[in-house]
């Protein structure tokens, strides 16, 4: 694995650029948009008449939900003109087009630069924790595809390019141009790598789609946001990971996650960093039941001391000190809820990989069911932390459960199981080996020993073969 080296100077810098960020409140940004309405209509009415009326001026339309993006008259104040558009008839909403950020940004969790500490990325405390390589030879996530709806990505990042699955950059929202990039220079740069990478490491194989929305403070607005999930959709996403929030709700956001759901899309969100279950406070989407939200746990499972938690939390999945790509070529460490739901969301690539006639509504169910329960390690949190942890391994053998001897899965252990057990012995132990449906003898590895069992209950010789996982 390349490791870059990062001069003190640099980390330094880094680290001034995050702290005055986060002073000026999100790089300046407001609650919403200055001069921006969104507003939907009821059927059989006009927008028309409503620009008409207020002079206002149509500046985009999402026909899939019939959101409407209207740009305020100079010097009109934006919260009191919603108020007054909402009392029209055939005025479903109107309201801001809200902002939305990243929770790392604006709580200063910050990337830990690994200039001091090494890590490795297949072998770090989350990966073991979830047991991530026994979930992996079970699948790979091939012919899945996740969104990473964020700040961009490095798409040439060394440690991406090696892994098989393909990277595509789909949209910068924020550049308004096809190379969703992670930007130098914010309090957010690298958020959107990062989870690509804690995607790529849990579904090696699926597709990522990269659409750029937040800009380098961690900051997009709700309208925007929702076209980049409209559009995963159109293009055939089957998972999309929103490591993004906000307090309230955004409307036609809502619209577009409900539209996701009933087409078939998991939607996975952060359940946010405020150590809270207020109900005020936790972040909109992970708020909303058809979106999955994940709580973050330290690597002895307990809560993660930033992590909310709640009635409305569905998952766990490890978010501290976890390593992963960080833009031009580097590595880093970090922390927060973002960084567990894209474990979520490579999960159900996997899920979906191995059952794919599956829906992803019963994936979402069988991840729940599949979860360790956590209370006795939580009692301060009993009943608010989901189902729990995310048990990978648990879940594929709920889909696919392994026999052992079974090396081609094909529900019986015929000669095609030894054929293949042969052959990959024969290339010296290369290539993919189903450790749990070739370890015949639960010593964890495939040998020799394995293979003479093997041929032993094939010729109807009593050969003890170990229990099945």
């Amino acid at each position: 694995m390349r490791q870059s080296k990062i001069p003190f100077f640099i980390v330094g810098l880094i680290l001034t650029l995050i702290i005055t960020g986060y002073a000026q409140g999100s790089s300046g940004h407001g609650r919403y948009t200055p001069d921006e309405l969104i507003i939907k209509l009821l059927p059989g009415y006009s927008i028309d008449s409503i620009n008409v009326k207020y002079g206002t001026f149509t500046k985009g339309h999402q026909i899939a939900t019939d959101v409407y993006l209207l740009r305020v008259p100079a010097g009109k104040d934006v919260e009191a003109l919603a108020a007054e558009i909402s009392t029209e008839p055939g005025v479903e909403y109107c309201t801001p087009n809200f902002y939305m950020s990243a929770p790392e940004g604006l709580q200063r969790s910050s990337p830990f630069l690994d200039q001091q500490v090494k890590g490795d990325i297949e072998s770090q405390p989350a990966a073991t924790t979830l047991l991530l390589s026994a979930a992996q030879e079970y699948t790979d996530g091939t012919d899945v595809t996740v969104a990473v709806i964020d700040g961009g990505v490095d798409v040439g990042h060394p440690w991406l390019v090696a892994q098989p699955g393909p990277i595509i950059s789909c949209w910068d929202y924020i550049d308004n141009d096809s190379l969703a990039y992670d930007e130098p220079g914010g309090s957010c740069t690298g958020h959107g790598t990062f989870v690509a990478g804690i995607i790529r490491l849990t579904a090696p194989n699926a597709q990522i789609r990269v659409y750029r929305v937040l800009d380098t403070a961690g900051v997009g607005d709700g309208f925007t946001i929702s076209s980049a999930v409209l559009q995963a959709v159109a293009d055939s996403c089957d998972v999309i990971n929103l490591s993004l929030g906000m307090s309230g709700v955004h409307d036609g956001l809502d619209d577009a996650l409900k539209l996701a759901r009933q087409l078939g899309v998991l939607v996975v969100a952060s359940a946010g960093n405020d150590s809270t279950d207020l109900a005020s406070i936790f972040p909109f989407p992970a708020s909303r039941e058809y979106c999955i939200a994940v709580a973050a746990t330290d690597s002895t499972d307990l809560k993660a001391d930033f992590s909310n938690y709640g009635l409305k939390v569905d998952l766990c999945a490890p978010g501290t000190w976890i390593y992963a790509p960080y833009p031009d070529s580097m590595y880093a460490w970090w922390d927060g809820t973002s960084f567990s739901a894209p474990f979520v969301s490579g999960l159900a690539a996997l899920a979906k990989s191995l059952g794919d006639t599956l829906s992803m509504l019963t994936i979402d169910t069988l991840m729940r069911v599949a979860a360790t329960n956590i209370d006795l390690l939580n009692p301060t949190y009993t009943g608010l932390l989901g189902s729990g942890l995310i048990n990978p391994v648990a879940l594929m053998n709920l889909i696919s459960p392994v026999i052992r001897g079974d090396w081609t899965a094909n529900g019986v252990i015929d000669l095609s199981d030894l054929s293949s057990m042969i052959a990959f012995l024969t290339a010296g132990g290369n290539g993919p080996a189903p450790v749990g449906r070739g370890d015949l003898n639960c010593d964890a590895i495939v040998d020799l020993s394995d293979l003479s069992r093997l041929v032993a209950h094939l010729s109807g010789v009593e050969a003890p073969i170990c229990p099945n996982p």
